[in-house]
This record gives structure tokens, C-alpha cells and sequence, in this order.
């Protein structure tokens, strides 16, 4: 294990529309602010992660540009891309790698359709092997679903798909209750209902029952399933910068339930992108997925000491006097020795390294939770 990378898979659950991009592209960059000068380093782990990203954060911006914002100009996924974020502790040669993969929402609306479902397969595989599920949740659809819309949000969250794979996730934790199990539900577009980076109303408790009611079924699947889970919920402002206007509902029949919803944004002055929550999801991360790797390296440091500790005794065990001899006379007793040598050099790497992740996780854990996070189930 010493001087290897940890591999975790981070699932995200949506329909279309909802931003997966945009928050995988934000999780970068309020990654590497957050944790400048810290132990720990946040980058793109090859060039086509960092080449989506960028992309992303420029249509985002030129988004921003005008005084009024529509997120439907904001092109959705239309192929399957995996972003890889290195997690890189500034002393270890063993960095962290967050894997996350991206795919089109209507994927999930319609099980990946005729024309896509063995692309389909393989995102629900990566879904299953994820150590971490994140279920991004359009707040406008929540908060500005009237009585007569109310009938079509199970159909436009795309709830009964959700349910059918987190049971199938929840399964695959069960048989692996050694690995990380951690849901967290995220509203996101949250700047016009909350209150504490700029909004003009408070409607946090609102918000949070009506994910509590939407989603109850999702969590119950996941406390029957995998009753060791931890289920979080964090609102995230996804721009920070923007206020809802206005939110047009109207009849389409590509749309799930038959309905879509138009929403319309001002940019509020100076137009400077200004996210609100995703720090804590960075730090969920981070503390979820450092503390499985720090496990995972104290478990190698203790088999590479009982593989040490063979070598050594084989080493400087005597087998008698004419065996030794002959031991030394062919060298295979310096064969030995420099194999027992090797392999303690091997368990003080693995030592190290155990300590480098435990410092970082320490380092980590000083942050304290954020107003926002809530704990769900």
C-alpha cells in the first residue's frame, strides 16, 4: 500500500437539468480555496478533467454576464465523462483520488433507453461501487411547485428511480461495511430561500421538511438496506450571486409528469460568483474518505509488520551449524537479510504514511461544521 493512491468512487443521483456539472466544476475550485495553505492540496488529476472544468466555469461566468440569468442556457451533459480530483497530503507520495462520474440525467429518467442502456450499465455499476452517493435536488422545484404542480414532482425529482438505485447502492454498502457509507441530499440553487449569503428571505426550515417529505422513501430504502449509512443534508447556493424572479410552469409533454418549470433569475451586483455550503461538502468528503484511506493504511502497516517481522526471523534464524555454513557460503543468507531489510524499509513507509493521512485527517477535523449541515433518518 505504501506510496500507492487511494481510489474512491463518488456517485451523483439526478435528473437532468439539475447542474451535476456545475457542482462537480464548483467542487474544484472552492476546494483549492478552502484549502490553501493546509496540509492538503485539491487538483485535477489528468487533462481532461481540467479541461471540463474550465470550460464549465467559463460558460458559467458568460452566464453570469447578463442582468438576467436562465439556467436552461446552460447546455446539460449529453455523454458520460469521468472527473478525477486528487486529494494530494503535501508530505505523502500516497494522494487520495476522488472519482466522480458524470452522465446525462435523462439516462436516469428513462433506465439509459434503448439506444444507450449499456452506457446505462456501467454508470449504475460505477453508482453501485461509489463509496459516497451525492443526490443534487433542484430547490426551485420544491419551493415553487403550487397544489396544482405538487402531483408531478415525484415524477420530475425522478423519486422512484432514485429509490430503485440507492436500494441497489445500499446492498453493495452492506457487503462492504468496511468502506465509507455517506448519502448527502443537496438542494442546490438555494440563494433565494436562504438568508445567510445574501438572499432576501429565510425558508430554510421549509425547504428542509419539503426534502424530508419528498425523499422519505429514499431514506427509508436506505435505513433497511444499509442502516449504517450516514445521510447528510446540505442546501448549497450554486451561484450565490442570483435571485429567483420567477418560476413558469407550462405544459410538455417530453417533461416528466407532463409539466416543465421555467425559472428566471436577476444577478444581483456586481455579478461575482459567491457559493455558499459546498466547503462543507468538501469537508464531508475529505473526512469521510481521509479517515477510510487512514484505515485502510493502518491495516497494510500491520500486515507489512508481520511480513517484516517473518523476514527478519528467517533471516537470522540458525538452522544449525553446517546449514548455516552453507547459508553463508551461497549468499542466500545476504539474500535474506536484504530481503528482511526491504521489508521493514517497507513498514516504516507504511507508518508514515498511516501518520501523514492521520495528521491530515486531524488537521481536517479542526474545521467546525457549518449551520447548514443537518444529519437525516
Amino acid at each position: 500500500m505504501s506510496g500507492s493512491e487511494f481510489n474512491y468512487k463518488i456517485g451523483l443521483i439526478a435528473p437532468s437539468r439539475v447542474g451535476k456539472t456545475t457542482l462537480i466544476a464548483s467542487l474544484l475550485n472552492e476546494g483549492q480555496q478552502l484549502l490553501a495553505g493546509s496540509q492538503v492540496a485539491m487538483r485535477p488529476a489528468d487533462t481532461p478533467t481540467a479541461n471540463r472544468i474550465t470550460v464549465t466555469e467559463g460558460v458559467i461566468r458568460g452566464a453570469l454576464r447578463a442582468k438576467v440569468f436562465e439556467p436552461d442556457r446552460v447546455h446539460s451533459t449529453s455523454d458520460p465523462s469521468h472527473f478525477r480530483l486528487r486529494l494530494q497530503p503535501r508530505t505523502s507520495e500516497a494522494p487520495i483520488l476522488f472519482e466522480i462520474l458524470d452522465y446525462p440525467g435523462a439516462w436516469l429518467e428513462e433506465s439509459g433507453g434503448e439506444r444507450n442502456g449499456a452506457a446505462w450499465e456501467d454508470c449504475q455499476t460505477f453508482l453501485g461501487d461509489s463509496t459516497v452517493l451525492i443526490i443534487p435536488i433542484e430547490a426551485v422545484l420544491l419551493m415553487e411547485a403550487e397544489e396544482k404542480y405538487e402531483r408531478v414532482l415525484p415524477s420530475q425529482l425522478a423519486i422512484p428511480q432514485i429509490e430503485q438505485l440507492v436500494r441497489s447502492w445500499a446492498k453493495e454498502r452492506r457487503h462492504n461495511r468496511h468502506e465509507p457509507a455517506l448519502v448527502v441530499f443537496c438542494p442546490v440553487k438555494c440563494e433565494s430561500y436562504l438568508s445567510d449569503n445574501g438572499g432576501f428571505q429565510d425558508k430554510a426550515a421549509d425547504l428542509l421538511a419539503r426534502v424530508k417529505r419528498e425523499y422519505s422513501g429514499v431514506v427509508q430504502v436506505i435505513r433497511e438496506e444499509a442502516p449504517h449509512a450516514v445521510l447528510r443534508y446540505l442546501p448549497i447556493d450554486t451561484f450565490g450571486c442570483v435571485e429567483l424572479t420567477s418560476a413558469r410552469w407550462i405544459e410538455d409533454p417530453r417533461a416528466l409528469g407532463g409539466y416543465k418549470c421555467l425559472p428566471r433569475y436577476r444577478v444581483r451586483e456586481p455579478g461575482v460568483i459567491a457559493r455558499k455550503g459546498l466547503d462543507d461538502l468538501i469537508m464531508l468528503l475529505c473526512n469521510q474518505l481521509v479517515s477510510a484511506a487512514q484505515l485502510r493504511s493502518e491495516q497494510a502497516a500491520a500486515e507489512d509488520k508481520l511480513i517484516s517481522e517473518h523476514l527478519r526471523q528467517h533471516a537470522d534464524g540458525s538452522e544449525g551449524f553446517f546449514r548455516d555454513l552453507w547459508l553463508n557460503w551461497s549468499g542466500q543468507r545476504a539474500a535474506r537479510v536484504r530481503r528482511a531489510e526491504a521489508g521493514e524499509e517497507t513498514y516504516r513507509q507504511s507508518v508514515a504514511q498511516s501518520k501523514t493521512l492521520f495528521d491530515v485527517l486531524s488537521a481536517l477535523s479542526t474545521r467546525p461544521e457549518g449551520p447548514r449541515l443537518a444529519y437525516l433518518g
